[in-house]
């Protein structure tokens, strides 16, 4: 049966909300909500792994991406998530094997660096799998990463040595050789595996035994397939595909796209011999037209190709080529015409909006030149981020796309656009941005995303961000000040690049200098706040305050960031988090002030009574912490004019009255909430509420009249006699004498066991 869509989606943005506020906890119960209207939705399961991972239930986290990974079993990102719960669970087989499949998928969707991260994670929770370092091996070796490569081969060997296989051991030990015959560690090793090899068939000739037969029996474990080993010892003569601008990578598809249409066969499909002669005749204006653009003859080029458009043929290839051409005789205007129209077609779109930029970079329009390179950037992270940041991505681009369009800084959009230009025309840089993304998301995992185009701004980026990775590595292994060396080489050519300052401020948290990583950490947040990035400076602030909850001075720039972003619920639960600080720290007037700012706020929200209300009982709550019992008071009527229902400040308030030593208005307000009691039938709570009062006064007569009267009502005899005969003592104790008479008539009427006994003790009163 199918779910509700609606409930679905709706617990799936609470979820969102949830997990923006790094309420886990909370958003792991939208996630289960979501799943109890379409329980096999992958991206329900995945939200919910996320979110037990981040709350440190690693088991129901691995539970949750074993079944999403089910059910959607080519997702890679799902299987390395698998792999990383199974990992914190201590089940190294398993998250071995998880790893390893990611790594098999990445490399089906060509993501090899993705893949290769895989592999290295498989052989960190299982250092001898051979499966893993062969499939790390083949990726250094089809990349040209020989000391990467000939590395794999050396621990190859140690494992088939370890495992008695001598043989595969010299095996492997020349195979890594052969890519680089001077690795002195290669040859100790094979000199190694040699002279054990000798021993042991010495030692086997004299026991008697074949020294194959030795050779050949497994120790450990069975010998993986035989053409596990079988690698090419040198690589490929074939050139790697030159892979150009986006521009030039649309332009071959066109090209190709159209002649592939001149060569389609229409025979037997249900055309016309007039429509063939159509055909027919459009083929030869579109091979006219590929033979001038590839000859370079522009103008007889550009003409064959109206011709075709005017014949009716004008699909994305022909505008796409069109436009460039144009582009070439410098007529921007006419070639923005046609990139136009072909900038929406998923096959021209990264090319249509790189050429429109240079279009109109080349007419000095800048601000439209960088809008339309800013999307071809985001259009490229988008293809390599992990699907759980795409959103925040998204965000970050806009705004950056805003930033420069409103700062006005034409030279500083200029410089930026040349920059983009430059990186999207140089060859491999596809591999270049996987390369970068797989390093930038290592920082997303200490905080908020961090874009492309960031990273772009900074002059030789690539080793930058390389210096991180090797930071992070570096704080890995405890080597804390060469964490922080490797930070300061890479501040020295690019200060203002936030994300080294980031690192920075994890290594001091990892080396318990909180203190230093919070004023670090603040220094960024405010950075990004003076830059217009609003998102990653909440980001930081929030990262900081989870560092330093208890930091007064961190929380009022958060509170002034949601305010002046009109976020304003948010900005209120953080005044109310600020204000709960001061009261903690015994700063009971500075936590009031806390709330009257809040108080201004409330306004601007939709459920203004709802905030008002819950504010003015934490400023309440502050009064009586305070022993303010007159400014409680107010505070307190306030509420119950807003909300005449509340029973806490009813009840509130009825303590305060006899505090104030004023039990006629404790009364009043005490018989107000047990009318609403009534009214709303709620007169079960009615006796808990009484009983708690005459617990907290059990010597005032008219609250013990009214909890014995109410028992009365009910039927409740046990319970009515019990505080009748108290409140007849009370009575007697001070001199009510009418009153206990009236109170022990009560009790008679009742015909308790003992009811001669309160006979004879109203004689006795009545004689007085």
């Amino acid at each position: 049966m199918a779910g509700d869509r609606e409930a679905f989606d709706e617990a799936m943005q609470a979820a969102a909300n949830s997990a923006w506020e790094a309420n886990w906890d909370r958003a792991a119960d939208a996630y289960q909500e979501a799943l109890t209207q379409f329980p096999e939705d992958v991206d329900a399961l995945t939200g919910l792994g996320m979110a037990y991972a981040r709350s440190g239930k690693s088991r129901k986290a691995a539970d949750a991406y074993g079944q999403a990974s089910n059910l959607a079993p080519e997702d890679p990102v799902l299987l390395e998530r698998l792999g990383k719960a199974l990992e914190e669970l201590g089940q190294w087989r398993k998250a071995c094997k998880a790893y390893m499949a990611g790594g098999t998928q990445h490399i089906k969707q060509q993501s090899l660096d993705l893949a290769a991260r895989c592999f290295q994670n498989a052989i960190r929770v299982r250092p001898d799998s051979v499966e893993a370092h062969v499939a790390l091996l083949k990726h250094y070796q089809q990349h040209k990463r020989i000391e990467e490569a000939v590395g794999e081969c050396r621990a190859l060997a140690r494992i088939y040595r370890d495992r008695g296989h001598i043989d595969y051991g010299i095996r492997v030990c020349k195979h890594g050789l052969q890519l680089s015959p001077r690795d002195s560690r290669a040859l100790t090793l094979l000199d190694e595996l040699r002279r054990t090899r000798q021993s042991l068939r010495r030692h086997q000739r004299e026991e008697g035994q074949a020294p194959e037969t030795a050779l050949q029996t497994p120790r450990l474990v069975a010998l993986p397939d035989a053409d596990t080993l079988e690698f090419r010892a040198g690589f490929s003569e074939q050139p790697a595909e030159q892979k150009g601008s986006p521009v030039d990578r649309a332009r071959e598809r066109a090209l190709t796209q159209l002649a592939e249409s001149v060569f389609a066969d229409d025979e037997g499909s249900g055309t016309t011999r007039a429509e063939r002669l159509g055909k027919e005749a459009v083929d030869a204006l579109i091979s006219q037209a590929i033979d001038f653009q590839t000859r370079g003859k522009i103008e007889k080029s550009i003409g064959a190709y109206q011709r075709v458009i005017e014949a009716g043929a004008e699909g994305p290839p022909v505008r796409f080529n069109l436009g460039l051409l144009y582009q070439e005789q410098l007529r921007f205007e006419d070639a923005v015409a046609q990139f136009e129209r072909t900038v929406s077609h998923p096959d021209y779109k990264l090319g249509s909006h790189f050429a429109l930029g240079e279009c109109y970079r080349a007419r000095g329009r800048v601000d439209d030149a960088l809008e339309h390179f800013i999307e071809v950037l985001r259009i490229v992270d988008l293809a390599t981020i992990q699907r759980e940041h795409a959103d925040d991505l998204i965000t970050l681009y806009e705004h950056l796309t805003d930033g420069y369009l409103l700062k006005g800084d034409e030279d500083q959009a200029l410089e930026f656009a040349n920059s983009l230009v430059t990186f999207l025309t140089k060859q491999g840089w596809e591999d270049k941005v996987k390369l970068a993304r797989q390093r930038l998301d290592t920082l997303t995992q200490q905080g908020p995303v961090v874009t492309l185009a960031e990273a772009l701004t900074v002059p030789d980026y690539d080793r930058i961000l390389e210096s991180i990775a090797l930071s992070q590595e570096y704080a890995k292994r405890g080597m804390y000040y060469t964490a922080m060396e490797e930070c300061h080489s890479a501040l020295g050519s690019a200060h203002n690049y936030l994300p080294i300052h980031r690192q920075l401020a994890q290594v001091s948290r990892e080396m318990g200098r909180i203190e230093e990583s919070v004023k670090k950490l603040v220094v960024i947040a405010d950075t990004y706040h003076v830059r217009g990035a609003a998102r990653q400076a909440t980001a930081i602030y929030q990262q900081a305050l989870k560092l330093a909850p208890m930091d007064t001075s961190v929380r009022p720039k958060l509170i002034d960031l949601h305010v002046s972003h009109g976020q304003i619920e948010r900005a209120l639960r953080e005044y109310l988090i600020l204000a709960d600080s001061y009261q903690q720290l015994a700063q009971m007037d500075k936590a009031r002030e806390i709330y009257e700012e809040a108080l201004r706020l409330v306004p601007r929200v939709a459920e203004e009574r709802e905030w008002k209300v819950r504010i003015l009982h934490r400023i309440g709550d502050t009064a009586m912490r305070r022993v303010d019992w007159k400014g409680a008071v107010s505070v307190y009527e306030q509420i119950r004019g807003l909300a005449p229902g509340d029973e806490r400040a009813h009840l509130t308030l009825v303590d305060l009255f006899y505090r104030l030593d004023q039990p006629r208005r404790a009364l009043e307000e005490l018989d107000d909430l047990l009318r609403i009691y009534r009214e709303e039938g709620r007169s079960g709570h009615l006796f808990t509420v009484l009983g708690d009062i005459v617990e907290r006064w059990p010597d005032v007569i008219p609250l013990r009249a009214r909890l014995a009267q109410a028992h009365l009502d009910a039927g409740h005899t046990e319970e009515a006699l019990d505080h009748l005969e108290q409140l007849g003592n009370l009575q007697v104790d001070v001199g009510q004498i009418a009153h206990a008479r009236a109170t022990i008539q009560a009790i008679i009427a009742l015909q308790p066991s003992d009811v001669g006994e309160y006979k004879r003790l109203l004689e006795e009163i009545s004689e007085e």
